[in-house]
């Protein structure tokens, strides 16, 4: 919540939106340690995650600061691993170029370099919640958005920036002490898109995980009726220590007509 392979231009934004551009979040980052100083001696009550992604024609990064709620009001810091509530700031840019050949009225066929470039930023509150093996987190909230399309130097209608609302939903489910089955969806206002991955993982080690992974991407077409849809299949590698984890995948990313290679690298620290 993200683009894998060759895109149209009037499928880029809403991909970058939910899956996400380079990195612009050094103010998130910067949230931490100003809000929720934390000493050795007290609980996680931070979370800071960024990663990047690329794919077909598209690369892609980003980063996000999660703070704990209850451990800025309470007299107590509350661990950001427990239930409670959540407020997220992220940020990101992308950027899309290919040289390719399209027809234009009165000249025909022509060799075009197209390039797009985005930003975005979303602030986000959620909620998580612990039942039993499952730990749900809900996050809703607004995300601002700025890109810019050329087509060999010149502007090619450039959307500019825009805002929509936002929708996250991320689960954990402990299946056994040694396997898990992890699902995050999400929906954005601005051309109705939708975004899901879901992973099945077995731990090697108490550290290391693998397993196979899933992902889906449909979104309303800018420029005329239908939809575009992006289904992904691979598998990933996850190690995980006491204070974040590190995360790698790759696979084949197919949106019905072509085949891409996609690879994605993430990170989280927790303090």
């Amino acid at each position: 919540m993200l683009r894998w392979l060759r895109i149209g231009a009037a499928a880029l934004m809403p991909r970058v939106l939910l899956c996400a551009g380079c990195c612009l979040a050094a103010a998130a980052f910067a949230i931490a340690p100003v809000i929720a100083p934390v000493r050795a001696d007290e609980p996680p009550t931070v979370e800071v995650s960024g990663g990047g992604e690329i794919g077909g024609h598209l690369w892609s990064a980003y980063a996000n600061t999660t703070v704990a709620l209850s451990g800025l009001i309470a007299g107590v810091p509350k661990s950001i691993l427990e239930d409670g509530w959540r407020l997220r700031a992220g940020a990101g840019y992308w950027e899309y170029a290919r040289r390719q050949t399209i027809w234009i009225s009165g000249i025909g066929e022509q060799s075009v370099h197209r390039r797009r470039t985005g930003s975005f930023a979303d602030l986000l509150l959620g909620y998580q919640a612990g039942i039993g093996p499952l730990t749900l987190k809900i996050f809703a909230g607004g995300a601002y958005a700025n890109e810019q399309r050329r087509i060999d130097g010149e502007d090619e209608g450039s959307t500019g920036a825009f805002t929509a609302a936002r929708v996250l939903v991320e689960s954990w489910y402990n299946l056994t002490p040694n396997a898990f089955a992890q699902l995050d969806a999400g929906w954005t206002s601005r051309l109705d898109a939708l975004t899901a991955r879901g992973r099945l993982g077995y731990r090697m080690t108490p550290e290391i995980s693998v397993g196979p992974e899933v992902g889906y991407w449909s979104a309303d077409r800018e420029l005329e009726a239908g939809r575009d849809d992006i289904i992904r299949y691979g598998a990933f590698i996850r190690y995980e220590w006491s204070a974040g984890e590190i995360s790698l995948s790759g696979g084949i990313a197919d949106d019905g007509e072509d085949n891409n290679f996609y690879a994605s690298l993430s990170a989280l620290l927790r303090f």
